[in-house]
Formats: structure tokens, sequence, C-alpha cells
């Protein structure tokens, strides 16, 4: 089978926080594929009004259209002609479903959107070929009986491996744009430097108009000192990696199973390294895919092996956190404050202990969300190689046995 190309008329080339910083990634992890000029990209967001979608408040413009775009010298993303006769399904909770069907309509796609356009009379779904979900409504995938590819709206596919009604048979694509490595690699800097240099407790000084040097104890944690560790060495991994390695930080990680070894970073793998690689970090990062495997793995056991008054950060899924161990640690003293993006339940519920704790900090899920612009194109991408018999990307390709 003929690979399909990679490369995306559009994106930014691979360029994290850490080429920024310093020259090449270090971890090859890191690394993805170069795309196009920085310059195209940039011009391309601006025309889409930095629309950005994961289900969190996206930009109130809209979307450029395709003369807007020709008017601004830009070749707009349009669709394979030659497919026009495929439909696409578009299944989602995102609240920003709306841009989504303007963007995917607007390349020239025959969309059909759940469920205005999908249940009824004449709902007729055997011409849709490609569909691109999020949470897709259980048994819904199975009216497409000529389905060739199922794409997630995200990087991440937890929300549908584990439903049993989707064919197994058909191709698994996630999303893979590497500014969202980059925003990922930049929120998580930011998490721990607001541990190192406590910045919630200097906050707290500032509401009670406290003067008050002595928040670090009269003398700063140094980058070489603060040891991080992260859990998952994927894309959105390696580039945070990558980026602690090039500030100095002492950087640790931990796969479930052995990785090829990335320079700078101490590596573990396997429930048998998990204690040792706990008990040896200061700033614990998870960025962990959600499996079987993993799920739950922030628990009471592993919150004992951290060092007393080590930090948490959750940037990858609710299900990973167990929320009532993670309050017993925090209220017992031995974890300092923890930092969380991901809930096991989203919107998280108002009668949450979790928004009164003085030691968390929460985030709506958007470490790194997903801009439709960049998304779509990369869809289209994708949606070409499977219905044109070609092998997509192999990194964009999710194996449905491990979940990832």
């Amino acid at each position: 089978m003929a690979s399909c190309p990679v490369l995306l008329r559009g994106l930014l080339p691979a360029v994290t926080l850490a080429h920024r910083l310093a020259g090449a990634p270090r971890c090859a992890a890191a690394a993805t594929h170069i795309c196009s000029p920085v310059a195209d990209r940039r011009r391309r967001m601006t025309a889409a009004a930095g629309l950005a979608g994961a289900g969190a408040g996206a930009a109130t413009a809209a979307p450029a259209t395709t003369q807007q775009q020709q008017q601004q010298g830009q070749a707009p993303v349009v669709a394979n002609p030659a497919l026009a006769h495929s439909e696409v399904l578009l299944a989602t909770t995102f609240p920003s479903k709306d841009r989504w069907v303007q963007y995917l309509r607007a390349a020239g796609l025959r969309v059909r959107a759940y469920p205005e356009d999908t249940e009824g009379p004449g709902a007729d779904l055997s011409r849709v070929e490609f569909a691109i979900c999020w949470k897709p409504a259980p048994g819904l995938l199975k009216q497409c009986p000529n389905l060739k590819g199922i794409q997630s709206m995200g990087a991440g596919v937890d929300h549908m491996i584990d439903e049993p009604s989707l064919p197994r048979h058909v191709p698994l694509l996630r999303v893979i744009d590497p500014l969202m490595s980059e925003r990922m690699a930049t929120w998580v800097l930011w998490g721990v430097i607001n541990c190192q240099r406590k910045c919630d407790a200097y906050m707290a000084a500032q509401r009670q108009r406290r003067w008050d040097k002595g928040v670090e104890d009269f003398r700063n944690v140094d980058n070489a000192e603060l040891r991080v560790g992260i859990m998952g060495l994927g894309v959105m991994g390696g580039a945070t990696a990558d980026a602690l390695l090039k500030l100095g930080y002492p950087v640790s990680a931990w796969t479930r199973t052995p990785r090829q070894h990335c320079p700078g970073v101490r590596c573990y793998s396997g429930l048998g390294q998990l204690q040792e690689f706990a008990s040896s970090v200061d700033v614990l990062v998870c960025l962990l895919p959600l499996t079987d495997a993993t799920r739950g793995i922030l628990d009471a056991k592993l919150f004992s092996w951290l060092p007393k008054g080590a930090s948490v950060i959750n940037a990858a899924r609710g299900g990973h956190l167990v929320e009532a161990d993670l309050l017993g640690a925090l209220d017992s003293g031995h974890l300092a404050p923890a930092i969380l993006d991901v809930f096991a339940t989203e919107p998280l519920p108002a009668d949450s202990p979790l928004w009164e704790h003085p030691r968390v900090r929460i985030f709506p899920h958007v470490s790194s969300m997903t801009n439709i612009e960049s998304a779509v194109e990369q869809m289209l991408q994708n949606r070409e190689c499977v219905l044109t018999g070609k092998a997509p990307p192999p990194e964009l390709l999710v194996d449905w046995a491990t979940g990832y």
C-alpha cells in the first residue's frame, strides 16, 4: 500500500519551544515532520481569526472565506474534487461544532452534522465514508456501512477507543499539530515554574496585602535543583521534556513500555520501575495516553512514593487521577500544590471539592487546544489517504489494541 504524503499546506514546521531556545531537539520523541513555512502558517491563522476548538471557548470571529483567502494571496484549503461524492459525518460534543461545520463545508466537503443531519426520515448515512468525531453517540457509526476512516478531533482517542460499537477494521486517526506540542510544553513549563517559585503563595500574600519575602524561605530553588518527572514520552511528552532540558531542569520520564533512548532524560518503564521513578521527582507531570492500563494510575500509592512536598501536574486525562486520593495527599501535607487541566467529569461539577481547595489550581481543559484551521487541513489529507487506498502517516494511526 502506498504511503500518503504528510506535507500539509499551511502547517507550522516542527518548531517546539525547545527549538527556539537552542537548536534541534535533544529528545527524539519531540521531533515531527517538517512542513510549510512559518510565515504561511501565521498568515493562515490570522485569516482564520485564530479559531481554537477542542471544546473550549473559541474566538468569536468567523473563519476566512475562500474569496477572502484568494484576495489575501493564500491558497484556499479545499478537498480533492474527485472525492466530492463522498460524505463526511461530524459528530462532536465541542461547543464550537458550528464553526467546524463551517470550515469543513468551506473546504468543499459534503458534511452531515449529528444529530441535525442524521436523524428522521431519509437520514441515509450510506454515503458517509469518513467520520470526524469527539465522543460520538454509541452506535452512530454502525449506521455508516461504507465507512473507511474515523478521525479524532484531537490528539487523544480515549473517548472512542472503549466504545464497542465502533468498527475495529476501520482506521482510527488522531490530529498531530506541531503547535499543539509547543502549547503543551509552554503550559507545563509555566506549571513547573509556578511550583518552583511558589507563585500561588505569593498570590495569596498579595490578596492579603502582605509583603512576605519569606514565601520561598529566603532562597530561590534553581532549575538544576528541581527534578521534573514526565509520565508519557509521546509527541507532547517529548516536546515538554526537550523544553525543560534546554532550561537546565533534570528530567526523567516513565513509560509503560521501554522507549528509545532520549539523550538527557533518565528513562524508566513498566510498573516495576514506577516507584523508583516517582521517588526521584519533585514535580510529577502526567502526559500519558488514557488506557485500561493507565486509568487511575495517579493514586494514593503513587503519591506515597513521591517525596514530601512534591507537586502534581495533570494535563493528560481526568481518568488518570483518583481525585479522592489526591485530596487526601494534599490535606495530609504530603503533596504541595496540584495543577489540573483535566477531570473525570467535564465540566467539573460545581460541588467538586477541588474548586475551593487552597492547594489546587484548576484549568478547564485548555493546556493545548486543537486549532480548527490546521486540524481541518490535516483531516482533509487523512481523508484523501483512506479514500484512495493509501496509508496515512503512521504517527497519525492509532493502534486499536494499545489505545494509542
